[in-house]
């Protein structure tokens, strides 16, 4: 395949502008005309079919015969994630799913395949050997991503708009005082089957105050961590302790740990941007310093565009008050200004921060 990348700040149109070069009309209620192209947004679940049991039957339904299902099948193996052909595709971690999508898009034979800043969830392993895989791929990428500078040296199509977008603003939420805690994992067993185990006897101290990277390669387990020590998952065995006490996070979810999924939709369910901030002073306020605009207090939450609903669920998390704060992929979506201004406002809370960008590198390494 042959690169096109796009560079641009949030909302100077970069999105637009690949939506138009794949011919996907960006006004929602349009119809939506074949074109033999194909696009994978920064939510990748939303670019698999729902249908498909296992990624092979995804595959299957992409594939235009057995030769293309044949290089599905390599891809994953290339990129040593074999094992999930057998798994429905939304259990999947989020990177992986970045992966199973691009791979399913691309065994359509498209002429064009855009990726809009879904590359942001891959691991720069991930992100190469997938790249290696598309260049023996027909067809032109179309690629738009925030963290170019931290990967790409070749051409870019910048993208520039004199309007003068929402910005996050980086202080202290008012009336928020966080008080560190320390978290310690002793002996903590957990899988999803019987037969292969995520965590077996993890050994973990997170120290109060402290902001922690917690870095690994996609599928390694990161996501799961999250979801144990909020309180989603119970684990199989060992001891969750805060502060020296045992708990069970599993009896009252998000009692200790407040947790900002990869995915902002899986945890926006109010229906207002207001309501989402119920737990903030003045919400209009909040919605404002999460560079939400100033208008959209009254709008629900679904109909924003992902990079302002990735900023909402994370502002929600903040709002929560809670002393440790897990922030999946905090930036994704968001250009280099914002994301600055995430990681200058994360600093204000301990906890951990997963990602793959390089923002993250100065803190407390924690590698699974």
């Amino acid at each position: 395949m042959d690169l096109i990348v796009l560079s641009g700040r949030n909302f100077s149109g970069r999105s637009a502008r690949l939506r138009d070069l794949v011919g996907l009309p960006n006004d929602p209620s349009a119809e939506v005309v074949p074109t033999g192209n194909a696009y994978v947004g920064p939510d990748p679940a939303m670019s698999l079919s729902g249908l498909a049991p296992t990624v092979e039957a995804e595959f299957q339904l992409a594939a235009k015969d057995e030769e293309s299902l044949e290089h599905g099948r390599q891809a994953l193996e290339a990129l040593g994630l074999q094992r999930v052909l057998k798994q429905n595709p939304f259990t999947l971690s989020g990177g992986e799913q970045v992966v199973v999508a691009i791979v399913a898009a691309s065994l359509c034979r498209p002429k064009h395949l855009a990726i809009d800043c879904a590359l942001e969830q891959l691991a720069s392993d991930t992100r190469s050997s997938l790249f290696e895989w598309l260049q023996q791929r027909d067809g032109v990428a179309i690629i738009a991503d925030n963290r170019l500078d931290e990967w790409h040296t070749g051409p870019v199509e910048r993208i520039v708009s004199e309007e003068e977008a929402p910005h996050i603003v980086s202080k202290l939420p008012q009336g928020l005082a966080p008080e560190p805690v320390e978290i310690e994992l002793v002996d903590l067993t957990f899988g999803y089957t019987a037969n292969r185990l995520i965590f077996d006897g993890l050994n973990l101290t997170f120290e109060a105050g402290q902001s922690h990277h917690l870095r690994g390669p996609n599928g390694a387990g990161k996501t799961t961590l999250s979801k144990l020590l909020s309180g989603l998952l119970k684990p199989q065995g060992g001891e969750i302790r805060v502060n020296g006490q045992r708990v069970e996070p599993w009896r009252t979810p998000g009692r200790h740990v407040s947790f900002h999924f990869q995915n902002p939709t899986y945890q926006l369910f109010a229906r207002t941007v207001r309501a989402q901030l119920k737990d903030a002073n003045d919400p209009a306020s909040a919605a404002r310093d999460l560079g939400l605009g100033s208008k959209a207090s009254g709008d629900h939450p679904l109909d924003l565009p992902f990079v302002l609903r990735k900023r909402l669920a994370l502002g929600a998390a903040l709002y929560r008050g809670i002393h440790f704060l897990i922030a999946d992929e905090p930036t994704l979506g968001q250009d280099r200004r914002e994301a600055a201004s995430i990681c200058r406002l994360l600093g204000h809370f301990g906890g951990l921060r997963i990602s793959h960008s390089r923002l993250f590198d100065h803190l407390q390494p924690v590698t699974l």
